[in-house]
């Protein structure tokens, strides 16, 4: 199951946990992209640009395109625990899962602060 839905489908709690997060994340997106932004920014400390620009007669190396609609990538990565019992191997894993990406953000969600 890969699409986030508002009735759970899944029964291990961390997976329900990492559901509503995605489902927080989706929601808070369709009302406004640039409140997700801002709320990603300051999770993270970086900053992303959400959704497309628009712009018009940009000079690049060889022509003047009359209009560019263009989209930053970013991809975030997410793993969920419901203590802090994240293994490095794990985690250091999940950056595979990174590619060409401009931003790329890793969130390890516990509810408690991850011991050294």
């Amino acid at each position: 199951m890969s699409k986030v839905h508002y009735f759970q489908r899944y029964h291990q709690k961390e997976n329900v946990v990492t559901n509503n997060t995605l489902l927080l994340f989706s929601r808070l997106y369709n009302y406004s992209p640039n409140k997700f932004k801002q709320f990603i920014d300051a999770l993270t400390d970086i900053e992303i640009n959400v959704g497309v620009d628009f712009s018009q007669q940009n000079k690049s190396k060889s022509s003047i395109p009359d209009g560019i609609v263009t989209q930053s990538s970013f991809k975030i990565v997410i793993e969920t625990k419901l203590w802090d019992n994240f293994s490095n191997h794990q985690l250091t894993s999940h950056l595979d899962e990174f590619s060409f990406e401009k931003k790329k953000i890793l969130f390890a969600l516990a509810p408690e602060f991850i011991n050294d």
